[in-house]
């Protein structure tokens, strides 16, 4: 999430820049010397309005980078340009992973309230883990997004599916020892491309239950952030929240990582089956 911060850090610097407040500053500079008028009381060339107005522009350009409520926005914006909802087609999954990004959303808003600097540095730590714990979240979301679009995966299913009945029907009726044999093997090597495809399947359906479930976590995370106050900085109650959030956020991976392994090998499966 480094990259996240580090482009969030840069948009608010340009929108800083690109303030009206800072616009004014700048627009003003090149006016007066741009219509050669003279600094007065020190009767100084139209340059030097450069000199004098420099330290109000940086001045002006800092009150935006301090603006605890820009810093937000620019951090939002880029936040949702990254965990782009409208690339999953499923209305389910976009909604779930919207409201998990509303969730990080209000999380930095509690953030930026708090008064107390050291308690802020302790929720920052809390949402930044929230962070990756939505990233895991979405990149569960696009893969199961991914495979809901597969038409080519249930095909397969229905395919291999066929293919065995039609090779059992076969090896009734097949003499041959030698042909039996490889019959057999074929339907060995079909019945283990549908145990893949169910496997995946099962997989794919724990994916969602577990974005259900997080998104459930993530809501008492939030409660829970509300509640706590600068005597809970050190306390053992932000430590459990801070450690519930690392718990989700591996049970997500576990989920994902489950997901490509069995991608794999249903992949290995399909490529070892043959077409009928």
């Amino acid at each position: 999430m480094g990259d996240l911060k580090q482009r969030a850090f840069w948009t608010m610097v340009q929108n800083a820049i690109l303030s009206p407040a800072s616009a004014f500053v700048i627009a003003a500079a090149i006016l007066l010397v741009g219509l050669g008028v003279r600094v007065p009381l020190v009767d100084a060339p139209p340059v030097a309005w450069l000199v004098a107005l420099t330290p109000i522009w940086l001045v002006v350009v800092g009150a935006g980078l301090a603006n605890r409520e820009a810093n937000a926005q620019a951090a939002s914006q880029i936040f949702r340009e990254q965990f782009n909802v409208s690339a999953l087609k499923d209305a389910h999954l976009r909604a779930m992973v919207g409201q998990a990004i509303a969730y990080r959303e209000r999380i930095d808003s509690a953030m930026n309230k708090t008064a107390d600097s050291a308690l802020r540095l302790r929720l920052q730590d809390v949402a930044d883990q929230v962070q990756e714990w939505v990233g895991r979240i979405y990149a569960l979301a696009r893969r199961l997004d991914a495979y809901r679009s597969d038409t080519f995966l249930a095909n397969d299913r229905k395919v291999a599916e066929q293919s065995i009945r039609q090779l059992h029907e076969r090896l009734a009726r097949e003499s041959d020892p030698a042909i039996q044999a490889e019959i057999r093997d074929t339907i060995a090597r079909r019945q283990a491309q549908v145990a893949s495809l169910e496997k995946l399947a099962d997989t794919m359906n724990r994916a969602e239950l577990q974005i259900e479930n997080t998104l459930t976590a993530l809501g008492t995370v939030y409660s829970q952030m509300l509640l706590i106050d600068a005597r809970d900085v050190n306390s053992p109650r932000t430590q459990r929240l801070r450690d519930s959030i690392v718990d989700q956020v591996n049970s997500l991976q576990d989920v994902l990582a489950s997901i490509e392994e069995v991608y794999g090998d249903q992949q290995v499966a399909a490529q070892s089956s043959p077409r009928p």
